[in-house]
């Protein structure tokens, strides 16, 4: 029996972040509403350590965002995120639901559901047939095709859907359709690489095209050679892409933890990171007039 070679372990694949890959995707195709939308990843419920994968915040509640995968959006919208290899389960569902009620907990506003704004989305490449069927006969529920790739989940506690980024349109959502480790349709990449070329110094887009480098690395033909090709014309390499997603990653809440907190040179403890998340996510529910304590708001009345 022949000894296993020591660089055998570094041909495997490089992992894929589908997490940062769907963020990225669903920012550049909701970009023309930049100015309404704050995208807060991995953003932590609760004191013990619970994360959601993406929190967006809508600025103006009562602002419409005429998109089909938006239209449910409220002032606070999670989002549980799966890759590929992963689809929606029964268990994943519930958790997120709970999550929204973390949500409403740690912002002051409890026995008042309709005064935070709370929507849940559910994004995966793949319907997942399991968890509709659940949600139909077990809960008895309705599970409606709003738009391609848009399921509305009907009668829930919270607004809630279903994206699934494999049936979205590619006219709408390009870069949500492409969301894939099997890139295979020419057509798709030659536009992905049209649209790219356009914006090829923004960060989003090259995180963006990294994932999906990563993602398409073992398939062959026309899809790998758009993605590497696409990394040549922005003039960067894997290594600095790495480098300056973690130190944005690091560097992501102190914006806006400095503009509500007084801090020391010294890293914050993750109570007093929550602390400065909590009180930031009550400002923006006092700047658009939206009530976060129901015994104060009582009292006023």
């Amino acid at each position: 029996m022949s000894a296993v070679k020591p660089t055998e372990k570094h041909s495997k694949s490089p992992r894929v972040n589908w997490h940062e890959a769907a963020v990225c995707a669903l920012q550049i195709d909701l970009r023309d509403y930049d100015d309404l939308l704050e995208y807060m990843t991995e953003y932590i419920l609760g004191k013990n350590g619970l994360r959601i994968d993406l929190l967006v915040v809508k600025k103006l509640s009562a602002q419409p965002i005429p998109r089909d995968i938006a239209r449910i959006f409220r002032t606070f919208n999670l989002f549980e995120i799966k890759g590929q290899g992963s689809s929606v389960t029964t268990d994943a569902y519930y958790k997120t639901i709970g999550y929204a009620g973390l949500l409403i907990d740690q912002s002051g506003t409890r026995n008042e559901y309709s005064a935070l704004n709370v929507s849940l989305t559910f994004l995966s490449l793949r319907r997942p047939r399991r968890l509709i069927t659940h949600l139909c006969r077990e809960r008895n529920l309705t599970v409606a095709k709003a738009a391609p790739g848009v399921y509305h989940i009907i009668k829930e506690t919270f607004p809630a859907q279903i994206i699934v980024t494999a049936e979205l349109s590619a006219e709408d959502y390009l870069y949500l359709r492409c969301l894939t480790g099997s890139l295979a349709e020419t057509g798709l990449a030659d536009r992905l690489a049209a649209d790219c070329g356009l914006h090829r110094e923004q960060e989003v887009y090259i995180r963006y095209l990294h994932q999906l480098t990563h993602a398409n690395a073992k398939t062959k033909g026309e899809s790998l050679m758009v993605c590497e090709g696409l990394l040549n014309l922005f003039g960067t390499s894997s290594e600095e892409i790495i480098a300056r997603t973690r130190q944005e990653d690091n560097e992501y809440y102190l914006p806006k933890i400095e503009a509500l907190t007084v801090q020391n040179d010294t890293l914050l403890s993750q109570n007093d990171t929550l602390a400065a998340r909590n009180t930031y996510l009550k400002s923006l529910l006092r700047e658009h007039n939206i009530p976060f304590d129901q015994e104060a708001e009582n009292t006023a009345n």
